[in-house]
């Protein structure tokens, strides 16, 4: 019954965690009393024009091919203005005669600059930064935080499974070597992943994350947590060793380890609580989806773990091996 249940639970926060939005807008979690905070309320209160966040480079163009390029720009879905030279001199007059510090800011060694602003809304801002890259080809430049914006969940994306890929890999050779089985790092990995699914999916109750706390929060959780699978599952060995049968090896384990674990566990939480009191709002933000982890972590161990280990215990029994490593408490080690 525990199994399934855990399962269950793992599987529904597994599908929920895709609901979790991720913030990736930095000056969102600025305290209210920085300087860049207030800065940002008196543009918005004193402006009511949008304020460009996009800007576009094509190079090697005519003045006309610059225009043609400016109005197709215009024309893509979820972009509101674009600026370029044309809006502050009169193109179709001789450009040397022009002020040449305005015309090097907009059209320089035949390479056009231009200004765009592009809607808030995430979707069109998707659409938008697909649409122009489709327009001036990949040979051109996009850069500002519509763009950042787009590309940010992406390459972060990435960067998460390949450091998710990396630490796990890491972390499961460490546990082949310092385990007397085979079957026991699966095991510990196995419990840690419910918990991440867990922790993840229940994200949902705060709408929003930070893309600092999505890409680092199942990471930390494994590395702060897995070593309280461990102490239980050395005490159920040790418990095993003596004779005592599987039921009571586990019992007497958890009565064991629940003392260490849970201040262990308090330790942790309190550590990442403090978070929760820094003034920079990606400190509570993380604080308090890993106060969550944690938890999740204690009771997995404590509930999860041991119905795991009793129901799978002969396949413990079955890949059992020597231990590549064995270091004695009387060692200069200690």
């Amino acid at each position: 019954m525990i199994i399934f249940l855990f399962t269950v639970l793992a599987v529904i926060c597994l599908g929920l965690s895709g609901k979790v939005k991720v913030n990736y807008n930095f000056a969102d979690y600025l305290p209210d009393d920085a300087a860049s905070t207030k800065a940002l309320q008196v543009m918005e209160e004193e402006y009511d024009q949008p304020i460009p966040n996009m800007r576009v480079v094509v190079h090697d163009v005519t003045i006309p091919e610059a225009l043609s390029y400016k109005k197709q720009i215009e024309n893509v879905e979820g972009v509101k203005e674009v600026s370029w030279l044309d809006d502050f001199i009169d193109i179709y007059q001789p450009i040397e005669d022009a002020d040449q510090d305005t015309v090097d800011e907009w059209y320089k060694n035949s390479d056009a600059l231009y200004s765009v602003t592009v809607a808030d809304d995430e979707t069109e801002k998707r659409k938008a930064a697909e649409g122009i890259r489709e327009i001036i080809g990949d040979e051109n430049a996009m850069s500002g935080t519509a763009v950042t914006d787009v590309l940010s969940p992406v390459r972060t994306s990435q960067d998460i499974q390949k450091i998710r890929l990396m630490v796990i890999s890491i972390v499961f050779i460490i546990l082949i070597l310092t385990t007397t089985s085979w079957y026991e790092p699966v095991l510990l990995m196995l419990t840690i992943g419910i918990t991440i699914f867990l922790n993840r999916g229940t994200n949902l109750i705060f709408g929003e994350i930070s893309f600092v706390t999505n890409a680092a929060g199942g990471v930390l959780q494994l590395a702060v947590s897995m070593d309280y699978s461990i102490f239980l599952l050395h005490r159920f060995s040790e418990n095993r060793a003596q004779g005592k049968d599987v039921q009571e090896a586990m019992v007497e384990a958890v009565r064991q380890s629940a003392g260490s674990v849970m201040s262990s566990g308090l330790t942790t939480v309190t550590g990442f609580a403090a978070l929760i009191l820094m003034r920079f709002k990606i400190g509570p933000d993380m604080g308090w989806v890993m106060v969550k982890a944690i938890v999740f972590s204690l009771i997995c161990v404590l509930c999860f773990l041991p119905a795991m280990a009793i129901s799978t215990y002969k396949l413990i029994d079955k890949t059992q091996h020597k231990a590549f490593f064995w270091i004695s408490i009387n060692s200069p080690v200690f």
